[in-house]
């Protein structure tokens, strides 16, 4: 009997110490999805070492105030606080590192009543992918797409807006967005 109960002590040291290790192994893999994805927060943020690769191609209005990918304070009139490309140009923006995402926020000029057409673009690698196409966007888009690697987007000007031939861009975001699925 004491024998027995000995081997049921045992036994049960060796399932909490399955359950341990397999607590730390989640714990583990929770922590390496977290880094994956960005750490759940901006990665077209400038502190993030995102770039706008298409520089040379865009106009910054007021310089380096005008960059979509800042996090001040927000000044945006018709003379500062936007960056803008042409129709037939794209505005290219690149990650530091490849990171799994899956949602772009872009905040798009609304000081007036115009209409955006652009088309969104994912690249990884040498392979583009069309995650949005539009031809009324107004204010903030945001944009859900499968979640997959991204390295850089790009933002292509289609057909200007309804006032002129500009893609004007106020600020974007990219982030990985945890998906919750409520019963109802």
């Amino acid at each position: 009997m004491k024998q027995r109960g000995q081997i049921i002590v045992a036994i049960l040291i060796l399932l909490d110490l399955s359950l341990l290790t397999h607590q730390q192994c989640l714990k583990r893999q929770a922590t390496m999805r977290s880094i994956i994805r960005g750490k759940y927060k901006n990665a077209l943020h400038i502190s993030n070492g995102a770039l706008i690769s298409s520089k040379n191609e865009d106009v910054f209005v007021q310089r380096n105030s005008g960059s979509c990918l800042r996090d001040t304070i927000y000044e945006v009139n018709s003379s500062t606080g936007f960056m803008y490309c042409m129709q037939g140009f794209s505005i290219s923006l690149k990650l530091r590192q490849k990171c799994e995402l899956n949602t772009l926020k872009l905040w798009i000029w609304d000081r007036d009543n115009r209409f955006q057409t652009f088309q969104a673009y994912v690249k990884v690698g040498n392979m583009e992918t069309k995650i949005y196409e539009t031809n009324i966007a107004q204010s903030v888009v945001t944009i859900i797409f499968p979640d997959q690697f991204v390295e850089e987007f790009r933002i292509y000007n289609v057909a200007g807006n309804t006032y002129n031939q500009g893609l004007h861009l106020i600020k974007v975001e990219a982030y990985y967005k945890l998906q919750t699925n409520l019963l109802q």
